[in-house]
């Protein structure tokens, strides 16, 4: 490729990294890249490998977080919080009561949700994100978002999802499900699963520990699946590569 500006999106998974660049312009052609490893270690070889623009400056870098490097709560409605302050601290208390997080090491991002309903809190390993952001820099490639993959689908495809579902994202090793109730977020579950197992299998033991049933699961997955709803990202989908 050879363009003035390029634009990137990353996803990093439990082993493995995969990596799209495109020119800024509708109809331009991706170059697609996956890379095994740490994942880390294997975002630094795609790196080394992925097009740059001529006014390298000008492109930009977007990375979405999957499995295991970030964790998911759901915060109940709380009538007596009223800033996102108040969200921003509930938030913290909850990931350190529950999961034993620390948000010295930890860094926590509650969702601007709407009044009177639940909303999804996230945390990210602040080493991650300093080691992101020094590989990134030492390349002169802008980052601009380290997003948590799940946040980054649900975003994508929210206004398409029906009242009552089941949003699923599927990685090598894992499952992500957000499940929707008369249009809100009700709950939310990310599960290990195991080499071989099959999405609905995992779709069952997903619903088993949140105790819901019945919800259509659309899935979200850059490979064929039934039901699928549509790619992670539309440049990162297996066609592509």
């Amino acid at each position: 490729m050879s363009f003035p500006f390029i634009e990137h999106v990353v996803a990093l998974h439990s082993a493995s990294a995969e990596w799209a660049a495109r020119p800024r312009w509708r109809g331009a052609r991706i170059w697609h890249a996956q890379h095994t490893g740490e994942p880390l270690a294997a975002c630094a070889a795609l790196l080394e490998q992925a097009p740059r623009g001529h006014v390298g400056f000008l492109d930009r870098a977007t990375v979405l977080l999957g499995f295991p490097h970030v964790h998911y709560l759901i915060l109940p409605w709380q009538t007596g919080l009223y800033s996102a302050g108040d969200w921003q601290a509930f938030a913290e208390a909850t990931f350190s009561q529950q999961v034993g997080i620390d948000p010295e090491h930890w860094q926590v991002q509650a969702a601007n949700g709407n009044f009177g309903q639940a909303c999804v809190a996230v945390a990210t390993s602040r080493e991650l994100l300093q080691d992101l952001r020094d590989l990134f820099k030492l390349h002169r490639l802008p980052l601009v978002t380290c997003t948590p993959l799940l946040t980054a689908v649900a975003q994508r495809y929210w206004r398409q999802l029906p009242d009552d579902c089941v949003l699923a994202v599927p990685e090598a090793d894992s499952l992500s499900c957000l499940y929707r109730q008369q249009g809100a977020i009700e709950q939310l579950c990310v599960i290990a699963t195991q080499p071989g197992s099959t999405l609905s299998d995992n779709l069952f033991t997903a619903d088993l520990l949140v105790e819901r049933h019945a919800l259509t699961p659309l899935v979200v997955t850059n490979n064929p699946a039934d039901n699928r709803l549509g790619p992670v990202h539309p440049w990162l989908e297996a066609s592509t590569a």
